[in-house]
């Protein structure tokens, strides 16, 4: 193979695992797919070490599957590599933009990677340049979900694993045995739970736990396991399962990328928050409700109501009344009972949608593959691509 050029990826962490999973999940995948050299600098290395545990937080400089993994401050004596990727605005080290300065657009491409939006504007906004100081300019690169912004992580052989995985009847076993949990009751509705706190949840909770039908909450590590453990009057530690009733409770380890896919894969209906999770959840063709990072203005309900506009365009009108009012009443706080209802007894015509969709969005490219090609319609002089 010819030699390849060298990718930058920087990443701060923020809200926990949301932007390194992002930053995590691209850069192996530009170093497996691709064969580009990947450097990935973090600046919270310890944090990382909890979705990645092959990082050992105590070194400036390591290989981890591929991708050379730094910690923040090595890029004080790095040279730029071919290509750099700021993820979310994150602020680089001053030297080390002079040194990008100094390379110059002739010699380097430069994008800003920004966070995932339905809104309109984004497909505007895609790919244009901003100048820097020096002359260069820094693209902006918007993920999104049509074929006018840059698509979404995606590996080449994601959809084939998680259709294989699920036609094997013992994977789901094994993956939940894998994570200390015990086998959901019959005809039980189980859910992974990963979501921001919000108000009003004690009395869905208390709802699950009278009604009829079983439920399984597969509880992630966060926020909403401290609201759980409120409303429960005890801590549930790491690996411990509970019963209220028809409800079952249990408090999952932190975990690697892999089994976080398997977890949605084998779970009824994935609640998500953030960026990375969402997109997964989205793979996974799973029904699912999304949890917007909550902004004191209201600006994530405006990002929730430009999702429905693309999510739900081509839905029935009664999966989408079903996911309007669920996800409504889940992000504004809202009384959860009568849509939480509506939502598991429309499971069948909601697993069919979430199927179409996850169908229609891996027909445009996937976002590394559109960064490549970014690359080369950008291709600096003498760079290898």
């Amino acid at each position: 193979m010819s030699q390849r050029e060298t990718w930058d990826l920087f990443c701060h962490v923020v809200d926990n695992f949301g932007d390194v999973g992002v930053g995590w999940r691209l850069a192996r995948q530009l170093a497996h797919e691709h064969g580009r050299n990947v450097r990935l600098f973090v600046d919270d290395l310890n944090t990382f070490r909890i979705i990645c545990p092959q990082v050992n937080p105590r070194l400036a400089q390591q290989s981890v599957d591929g991708v050379q993994v730094y910690n923040w401050g090595r890029q004080l004596q790095l040279d730029p590599g071919d290509v750099v990727v700021e993820l979310f605005g994150c602020k680089l080290a001053p030297a080390f933009l002079e040194r990008i300065q100094q390379r110059g657009s002739e010699r380097l491409v430069w994008f800003n990677l920004e966070h995932l939006s339905a809104e309109p504007w984004v497909e505007g906004s895609h790919l244009k340049p901003s100048p820097q100081p020096g002359g260069i300019n820094k693209l902006f690169f918007f993920p999104g979900f049509t074929p006018a912004t840059g698509g979404l992580i995606r590996e080449t052989d994601l959809l084939a694993r998680r259709d294989a995985w699920q036609a094997m009847p013992a994977a789901r076993r094994i993956a939940l045995r894998s994570l200390g949990l015990p086998p959901p009751p019959e005809h039980a509705t189980t859910v992974a739970l990963f979501s921001y706190a919000r108000d009003n949840l004690d009395t869905w909770l208390q709802g699950l736990a009278a009604a009829d039908r079983p439920t399984v909450l597969w509880i992630c590590p966060g926020p909403i396991l401290e609201s759980v453990n409120h409303w429960l009057h005890m801590e549930l530690l790491t690996g411990q399962t509970t019963v209220r009733g028809s409800l079952t409770l249990c408090a999952l380890p932190y975990m690697p990328q892999e089994r976080f896919d398997e977890l949605l894969w084998a779970a009824d209906v994935c609640i998500v928050r953030g960026e990375d999770s969402f997109v997964r959840a989205q793979w996974a063709a799973r029904p699912m409700v999304w949890h917007v990072y909550p902004q004191h203005d209201g600006a994530h309900l405006k990002k929730l109501e430009a999702f429905f506009d693309v999510y739900l365009a081509d839905a029935a009108a009664e999966v989408r009344d079903t996911i309007i009012a669920l996800w409504t009443a889940w992000n504004r706080g809202l009384d959860l009972d009568a849509a939480w209802t509506d939502f598991v007894t429309a499971l069948p015509q909601l697993r069919r949608h979430a199927r179409t969709w996850c169908n229609r969005l891996a027909s445009q490219p996937d976002l590394a593959n559109q960064l490549l090609a970014a690359v080369r319609a950008h291709k600096p002089q003498g760079l290898p691509i």
